[in-house]
């Protein structure tokens, strides 16, 4: 798969833009996760990682603010990496957002349990939450549990959104989700995980992204781009160039459209497989193919109109 001059010249003229915008930052990015010192304290004690592994590392909105101002990043919306049975960390996670990097918060929650709606009220009551984030067989469950789909109702009514982290085996679930609660903003994360074999990826992957995209009130959330390449973590660099992954992105904006993608870095993560400067730099150069509106979109503006980021929040 090649990229036309034409395109190439698009590709050129738009970061041309995008270099001179970057001295006021513009992007948002809609996926970072921040940890403190209790709960990294509380999962050493049964969880050993790599480490070089950020989800093992204290990391604070503080961390993050080189890299923002570097990438014109104006704000970030921090993402769970919290245990469902764990809900103060949910709480810190918040007091987090009172950064000026911060514009909200995707929670974890148990949709489950009968005390979920007590901690929703007090998540909410702090003016960050932005929704939850519910992980591989977990929305199986919840779809088969009337407690849990109460609740899902009561987020759809309130605006929330449902991120997932999920791969193609989970497309059923989406579909259920996506019929029963059509207002339900729906998040697929990390573009179902792809992975690139022989420089391509799986037929079910791509029945996958088509299959979901049918339903209007579904998005994709194309982060942390360098995981598809399938480079071990820490100790080889996924490659930088933007043709890699092509059979990723043409995919997922051929069936989402320029008005339900949406760029995200996936940091620290994402410094597990290479540079993050990278992860923002690929993706521009994808969707300036695309058109100025397609930039602008999926570097801003679909994510600040999907999560219903409050402006004010912004920096």
């Amino acid at each position: 798969m090649k990229v036309s001059l034409h395109a190439a010249a698009l590709v050129f003229l738009a970061l041309m833009s995008v270099t001179a915008s970057a001295q006021q930052p513009w992007i948002i990015d809609p996926h970072t996760h921040f940890k403190g010192h209790e709960q990294i304290e509380l999962e050493s004690r049964t969880v050993k990682r790599e480490p070089k592994n950020t989800l093992g590392q204290v990391l604070v909105p503080e961390d993050y603010r080189e890299l923002a101002d570097r990438l014109g990043i104006q704000s970030t919306l921090a993402v769970e990496a919290v245990d469902q049975d764990q809900p103060q960390f949910n709480d810190w996670l918040l007091d987090q957002a009172k950064s000026d990097l911060v514009c909200g918060y995707i929670a974890r929650g148990d949709l489950s349990s009968d005390d979920f709606q007590t901690h929703h009220r007090r998540y909410k009551q702090s003016g960050y939450l932005n929704g939850y984030r519910f992980r591989m067989d977990e929305l199986a469950g919840y779809l088969q549990n009337e407690t849990a789909r109460k609740h899902l109702a009561m987020l759809e009514s309130e605006g929330m959104v449902v991120d997932l982290l999920i791969e193609p085996a989970h497309t059923d679930d989406v579909a259920e989700l996506a019929q029963a609660f059509p207002r339900l903003k729906i998040v697929i994360n990390h573009c179902f995980r792809a992975k690139l074999i022989d420089g391509d990826v799986s037929d079910p992957w791509k029945q996958a992204v088509q299959r979901c995209a049918k339903f209007d009130n579904v998005y994709m959330k194309i982060s942390s781009i360098l995981n598809f390449a399938g480079t071990k973590p820490f100790v080889e660099t996924a490659p930088t160039d933007l043709q890699t992954y092509l059979p990723v992105l043409e995919p997922c904006f051929a069936a989402f459209g320029e008005d339900r993608v949406i760029f995200a870095t996936n940091w620290g993560v994402s410094t597990h497989f290479g540079s993050v400067d990278d992860v923002v730099r690929i993706v521009q150069e994808f969707l300036a193919t695309k058109g100025d509106a397609a930039v602008k979109k999926g570097m801003r503006d679909n994510a600040i109109r999907i999560y219903g980021i409050n402006m004010k929040y912004l920096r």
